[in-house]
């Protein structure tokens, strides 16, 4: 429930004006730069608002976000924040493993929920967890830029945990993440990669190493056939285990396939020879062999069989499959198996003709209702689209929009009924102004005028949306109320919170941790307002100024700098297209 309040209140300012689209027609390209630069311009400004914050955790979550916005755009400036973003990191692991090194090796009783461990050892597991979580974002995005530069932190930074225990999970927390960090850097620097892959091998062959092998070999072959080289030894030298068939395997599968397209007209050099693969093959029917699970190993009989046939016969033996047909998850198709997933159940009875089947009549029926129904809500949407362009006569027009609102009125839900309202209005607003405010009226009709709960409160901000595209004087007055509103329900939040959250995990120094330490409440917030980002790309457009005058306006410094960085993140980020009206007002019309 608070999480549903705060993220309401913050939508309420931010995302108000949710359809509102530039009705001025302007060259994109003309004003794209302008707007980068003042976007950029914004993002110093942030910068510091998130130095005036008073827990490292938020600086640390925020700086090096912004850093990686600022890179594109001054390179060197970006690296500075980077900087400071790893300096700042480093002295929370430094408080950190202070508090761990106070800490009793016996781990005593602990306490849950509301009562929770407020001082011991739960609170500092769990903020070391998280700062652990926030130092793969810090490396992964420092990665995009400068691979040297996060090779370099990430190292550093696991050496920094002197506590046993906790090195021990921060160890089982990077070994997936490590091949991944190197798969990324392959694609800038493959000796980077296969320098410190081969080093990986030394915790053992993992899955990963094959798909690293892929990016390394595709972005340079001879480091490639050398980072193959290492992965055949570690292979050969040791005795896997059951579940490790799978990693040589698929490494056995990747050799044959990789060795057949060199052969191939323009093909470049194989990772491994034929002997390689015989090798390879050897090591896999070995480790099989020497195991007490032959039948583990069946699935990749067929495998060893064309490098190593007398192997695959003993194995076969040992199995006592004699001629029996294996199953090979490398070879599925085809095989009974496989056909079986294809198969109808036995009990499926197909379309029957037979005049006496009422419930395939009915079915039928329901069908062609379906079709029907949905062939007249596209050809509405056809009709509502070529509104606002002045495509249809008069007489035409009224009667489309007539239908719509019927449609919309007899809509299940009153959200969908304001938003599809509101897209309509902003829709007839381009050719008719007065019809849009009727519309309008319709949806404020829906809406109480006093709020009393989230929900109410949600149905006014929708009403905002659709006055904000439609006539933005009315849509003004609403977004300034809702602006006071958040402030007074965020305050209430908080004061809650800090009664509540023992552990601080939420709250921490009296602020609220709205960065990537914020615990699993604000982050699922986070994720709820990460959906504005297109809405907030096309209000930045209308008007950036007053959209940063909408983010200043919050009362707390944290909660501002969540909204700045959401505009930040709409300009400067990776997003995706806002969704035409049209598609909207499709959806929304389908989920009804």
């Amino acid at each position: 429930m608070f999480r549903r309040i705060f993220s309401l209140a913050l939508i309420a300012a931010l995302t108000s004006p949710l359809f509102s689209q530039a009705t001025d027609k302007k060259d994109p390209a003309e004003d794209a730069e302008k707007l980068r630069l003042e976007a950029v311009a914004f993002l110093r400004e942030t910068m510091g608002d998130v130095n005036s914050m008073r827990t490292l955790e938020n600086r640390v979550s925020f700086s090096a976000e912004m850093a990686g916005l600022m890179w594109f755009h001054d390179e060197r400036e970006a690296r500075s924040m980077f900087n400071t973003a790893i300096a700042d990191f480093r002295e929370l692991l430094l408080k950190l493993d202070q508090q761990a090194a106070m800490l009793p090796d016996e781990e005593g009783p602990r306490s849950y929920g509301m009562f929770g461990d407020a001082s011991g050892r739960a609170k500092i597991e769990m903020k070391y967890r998280v700062a652990m979580a926030v130092r793969q974002q810090i490396t992964s995005s420092i990665a995009e830029h400068e691979p040297d530069l996060a090779l370099s932190f990430y190292y550093d930074t696991a050496g920094g945990i002197s506590k046993d225990s906790f090195r021990n999970r921060v160890a089982g927390m990077d070994s997936y993440f490590e091949l991944n960090l190197l798969g990324q850097i392959a694609q800038k620097n493959a000796a980077k990669a296969a320098q410190f892959g081969i080093k990986s091998l030394d915790k053992g062959l993992q899955y990963q190493h094959i798909d690293l092998l892929r990016k390394i070999y595709e972005k340079d072959v001879d480091k490639g056939i050398e980072f193959g080289s290492a992965l055949l030894s570690k292979a050969k030298s040791g005795k896997p285990k059951s579940e490790e068939y799978y990693v040589i395997g698929s490494l056995l599968t990747f050799g044959a396939e990789n060795l057949e397209a060199s052969q191939r007209s323009g093909g470049k050099k194989a990772v491994y020879s034929q002997n390689d693969l015989r090798d390879l093959s050897e090591a896999l029917a070995n480790a099989i062999l020497a195991g007490n699970e032959v039948e583990s190993g069946m699935q990749y009989v067929a495998l060893i069989e064309k490098y190593q046939p007398g192997r695959a016969a003993q194995i076969r033996a040992r199995s006592g499959s004699g001629n029996r047909r294996e199953t090979n998850r490398f070879t599925v198709r085809g095989t009974p198996a496989a056909n079986a997933m294809t198969a109808p159940p036995p009990d499926f009875v197909g379309p029957v003709n037979s005049v006496g089947t009422a419930s395939n009549s009915n079915s039928n029926r329901w069908q062609q209702e379906q079709d029907a129904k949905r062939q007249a809500e596209e050809k509405l949407m056809g009709d509502v689209a070529k509104i606002g362009n002045g495509e249809l006569p008069k007489e035409e027009r009224e009667k489309v929009i007539a239908q719509a609102r019927k449609i919309l009125i007899q809509t299940q839900g009153k959200d969908k009924q304001i938003m599809g309202l509101s897209m309509l209005a902003a829709s007839v607003a381009r050719v008719d102004k007065e019809l849009a405010a009727e519309i309008m009226r319709d949806a404020e009709g829906l809406v109480n005028p006093y709020p009393k709960n989230y929900q109410d409160f949600m149905y006014t901000w929708m009403l905002a949306a659709g006055y904000a595209e439609s006539d933005p004087e009315k849509a003004f007055p609403i977004l300034e109320e809702a602006i006071g509103r958040a402030n007074n329900l965020i305050s209430a939040f908080v004061t809650i919170g800090e009664f509540i959250d023992v552990t601080e995990e939420m709250i921490s120094e009296g602020e609220v941790q709205v960065g990537a330490f914020g615990g699993g409440m604000i982050r699922g917030l986070s994720k709820e307002l990460g959906v504005a980002e297109s809405t907030l790309a096309t209000l930045t457009k209308a008007d950036f100024e007053k959209t940063k005058a909408l983010t200043n306006r919050f009362d707390r410094v944290e909660v501002r700098v969540l909204a700045k960085m959401l505009v930040l993140r709409s300009i400067l980020g990776k997003n995706a297209a806002q969704p035409t009206a049209n598609e909207q007002m499709k959806k929304v019309l389908k989920e009804n």
